[in-house]
């Protein structure tokens, strides 16, 4: 296999941008990322593009990648289309990986677009329907997919499940969310700046028991690119040390989650522990999710959750700094856009260049974004291993 190196990434603020469009909002990642690589579009040999709501919002159900990247002199070579719900933009990553660590290509870059809010709230909350069986839906209660999103209701039972068998509190959950947006605000590029301790997030209102609305990820538009060569370039650079995608486990098997899957298989193909991880960013949806993130990748001991929470394990200057970006619930989660930007909060950890979010001496990082539901359990997830090398 060819070493496979992130070369460089941009995003765009997430945010509420009901002005801008995804062409607009995808030139901003794109002409970004090249010019930070010092490449043209005629230097890119493929493009997998990331889109989980096009069609639903805009209509633009086919081409979007095309579409997008059409304006910016793109053409001739392949655009590949994905979408995997919110692990979208890790599985166009992983694509991209593949691409170049099998020997194709040399230079490819992933793009993850997301347009979701919409002036009709109603239509948006719809849309994030679709990442679920739509025929075999878990049960939601009164309001989900009209003033809420339903996987709202998920996180709920998730939240619930975690006081009943890890012994987390309400006051847990909420020292997360605090922590998240102690971060956020240290990072100009997030959704939400928003100066919140933990008795503010539980006095927050309650969307569905015991989740408030200052728990869950906003709903975010934006756009994130990274380039992925195989030529490293002079200086410290960033390698992908493992790439990984995996799905829940099949019907009626009673296997590990689609993220522990992913992640303990990207620890064993980067030739390390959970333990040699210096910095990471998980799917954190929701306070629940990013909980139940820090187990099933092995990071934390399962029953150590709570403890972690209230003695800030994960903040900057705690033994494991975790979302340090402010992770989906205050950077903003623009589905598809949402697993290439942990990576470029992660390439400039592990270059140095995160500022008042830096992580001493990270050496290496683990992205992990989950995406749908199927039968109440997460249907895909991505896991990649950063490494700097010098």
């Amino acid at each position: 296999m060819t070493d496979a190196f992130v070369t460089a990434t941009a995003m765009t603020r997430f945010g509420k941008h009901l002005d801008r469009s995804m062409k607009d909002l995808g030139a901003e990642a794109v002409e970004q990322a090249l010019a930070d690589a010092g490449l043209e579009p005629g230097d890119v040999q493929a493009v997998y593009f990331a889109n989980s709501l096009a069609g639903l919002i805009t209509g633009q159900e086919c081409i979007r990648g095309e579409v997008v990247l059409y304006p910016l002199g793109f053409g001739t070579i392949p655009i590949h289309n994905v979408e995997n719900a919110c692990a979208s933009g890790g599985n166009a990553l992983h694509l991209a990986h593949m691409a170049v660590a099998s020997g194709m290509y040399d230079t490819v870059l992933a793009v993850g677009v997301e347009k979701a809010n919409h002036e009709d709230r109603a239509r948006t909350f719809a849309a994030y329907k679709a990442g679920t069986d739509v025929e075999d839906m878990f049960e939601v209660g009164e309001g989900a997919g009209t003033d809420r999103t339903p996987l709202v209701d998920r996180q709920a039972r998730l939240a619930q499940a975690l006081f009943d068998n890890a012994g987390m509190s309400r006051r847990g959950l909420a020292e997360i969310a605090a922590k998240a947006y102690e971060y956020g605000r240290l990072n100009p590029l997030a959704h939400r700046h928003i100066d919140v301790d933990a008795d503010g997030v539980l006095g927050a209102r309650t969307v569905v028991d015991p989740i408030t609305s200052l728990m869950s990820s906003p709903v975010s538009d934006g756009a994130a690119a990274a380039v992925v060569s195989s030529t490293r370039g002079s200086g410290p650079q960033v390698k992908i040390g493992a790439s990984v995608l995996a799905s829940r486990p099949p019907k009626g098997v009673d296997g590990p989650s689609a993220a522990h899957a992913a992640a303990s298989r990207a620890y064993e193909i980067a030739g390390i522990g959970p333990d040699d991880v210096d910095v990471a960013e998980v799917h954190d949806a929701s306070v629940a999710y990013e909980a139940m993130a820090w187990t099933e990748t092995g990071l934390c001991t399962p029953g150590d959750e709570e403890r972690w929470a209230i003695d800030r394990h994960t903040a900057l200057g705690g033994p494991l700094p975790i979302n340090p970006s402010g992770g989906l619930i205050a950077r903003g989660h623009a589905l598809a856009a949402s697993g290439i930007a942990q990576v470029h909060e992660l390439r400039s950890q592990l270059l140095g260049t995160a500022g008042a979010r830096q992580t001493p001496d990270a050496r290496i990082a683990l992205a992990q974004v989950g995406g749908g539901v199927i039968d109440w359990h997460t249907a895909v997830s991505t896991a990649h291993v950063l490494e700097r090398v010098s």
